[in-house]
């Protein structure tokens, strides 16, 4: 009697040949998609070795110097400094030098500039409105021979009833009975007009037992 599962073993043994067919082309083709990955993909290795040269080129790229700009200004002021005031030094010495030769040329030797003059030495007192130059013409004098007359004197630093000038003169001429300046100013050959200059006198009038500064011309 024919067994009524026999088909099931048929089919099964049927089936058998497929299956494993299918099975060795799983395994086929997982084995190919792992070769062609690691075809595609670099190896552990070599991913290794380019990780560490650029983890390299990175640090050589670190370590390289970075240029330091200096100001150099900040140090070379200080010398700019002195060198400028070492410059004003100069210039105020040089121009002290220029003065004191301009003030020697300025001298007059004394017995050059007092050569012609003559007369009485008289001690006179600034007063109010006075210059050095102005008195020197008043008692007709030069300049140079009021220098020479004075030379501890500044001309123009003279002071109102301080300064006392040395200045030269014919005479000291007490006034008499009729010795007006027209007068006086004849008898010492002088003109009256200088007459009046010397001794302050804005008019003609004089007093008896007045004394008259008499300028030596």
């Amino acid at each position: 009697m024919k067994n009524p599962f026999s088909f099931i073993k048929d089919s099964s043994t049927a089936k058998l040949p497929i299956i494993t067919l299918l099975i060795l082309l799983a395994t086929l083709l997982g084995l190919m998609m792992v070769g062609y990955e690691h075809f595609l993909s670099p190896k552990s290795e070599e991913l290794v070795k380019a990780e560490k040269l650029k983890m390299e080129e990175d640090e050589t790229l670190l370590d390289d110097p970075t240029p330091i700009i200096i100001d150099s200004t900040e140090d070379l002021e200080p010398a700019t400094t002195s060198s400028n005031q070492d410059d004003s030094a100069a210039a105020a010495q040089q121009a002290l030098e220029e003065q004191k030769k301009e003030a020697e040329a300025e001298k007059v030797p004394e017995s050059e500039s007092l050569k012609n003059v003559g007369g009485k030495s008289h001690a006179y007192t600034v007063e109010k409105g006075e210059t050095f130059f102005g008195i020197a013409n008043r008692f007709g004098l030069k300049p140079d021979q009021l220098k020479a007359l004075n030379p501890g004197v500044d001309p123009n630093g003279i002071k109102v009833g301080v300064t006392k000038l040395n200045v030269k003169i014919q005479t000291i001429h007490t006034v008499g009975p009729g010795d007006v300046l027209r007068v006086v100013a004849a008898k010492y050959s002088v003109s009256k007009k200088s007459l009046m200059e010397v001794n302050h006198k804005d008019q003609d009038i004089t007093l008896r037992g007045e004394q008259l500064i008499i300028p030596l011309h």
